[in-house]
């Protein structure tokens, strides 16, 4: 498996160094959920010289002061670094203002600035093109690999943007990696086991004491002192997820519990938290 990814992530960072020749600024795209994991580290190595701004979208799924403390620790080593979401104007107008600061004054600045958007897989690249272009031009949608090619757009303001294909770094360091990144949708589904990951999301619900009130009340559950397996019955008997037979079908429930966790349904909720923050409840 890993022989396999090596081979695609060489294929895609070769036609990254051709692109980057002509890029001015680099948009870099992470979830505010995950900023650490769901950040591709040998990118950053390519970009090194490249003016980049670090963009910590879904924001408004993330926990206000934890994406808070991730913004002030990456903006000391990475330059400009945004919070956003798609449902947020100012949040809009504010990468569009940062945008154009990077625009060289002067009349002799005849061509377009040149923007890339890069980022793994599902973390929203092609959501943030359609709202800089303020129209339905990049394909979205709720799985890994819609974008399939670069593809240079043309935005309103005088800018040129290269939307790309997410690509998830070779090596996943550990199973809570994996199953974060499975988690925000990151992973194919046929890499991943749904049960497994719903179970691992669930269990951050539970750690902490506001998220597991959401928890219970959303699916009608009247206490958490159970296994994880009696809790995922009980919300398969609740939301009428059967088997043939009688017996709840957990793949259903599984996918009930991701599907409310990515729309938000849940409520906020930090995956990640920086170095030094303490456990919040």
């Amino acid at each position: 498996m890993i022989h396999k990814m090596d081979r695609f992530f060489s294929r895609e960072e070769k036609w990254l160094k051709q692109y980057l020749r002509h890029v001015d600024l680099v948009l870099e795209i992470l979830d505010a959920r995950l900023p650490a994991t769901s950040r591709n580290h040998t990118f950053i190595k390519l970009l090194r010289d490249k003016k980049r701004v670090v963009i910590l979208n879904k924001a408004d799924l993330a926990e206000k002061d934890i994406t808070g403390h991730w913004l002030q620790l990456m903006a000391v080593e990475e330059g400009p670094v945004l919070p956003f979401s798609a449902k947020v104007k100012k949040d809009l107008h504010e990468l569009e203002r940062t945008i154009m600061s990077y625009r060289p004054a002067g009349i002799k600045f005849r061509r377009p600035l040149r923007l890339i958007v890069v980022g793994i897989p599902n973390v929203g690249k092609s959501s943030i093109v359609n709202r800089l272009l303020h129209r339905m031009a990049a394909k979205t949608g709720a799985r890994p690999g819609i974008t399939k090619g670069p593809q240079w757009i043309r935005l309103r303001a005088g800018w040129e943007i290269l939307d790309t294909p997410g690509v998830l770094q070779p090596v996943i360091k550990d199973s809570d990696s994996r199953a974060a990144l499975a988690a925000i949708g990151s992973l194919e589904t046929r890499e991943v086991d749904g049960e497994t990951t719903a179970k691992w999301v669930m269990e951050k619900y539970l750690q902490r004491e506001k998220t597991a009130r959401t928890l219970l009340s959303l699916y009608s559950l009247q206490h958490t002192n159970r296994g994880l397996d009696e809790i995922f019955d009980l919300i398969g008997e609740k939301r009428g997820c059967y088997l043939k037979g009688g017996l709840v079908d957990r793949e259903k429930v599984a996918a009930l519990i991701l599907r409310d966790f990515r729309k938000g349904t849940l409520g906020r909720i930090s995956l990640e938290m920086p170095e030094g923050y303490g456990q919040v409840t």
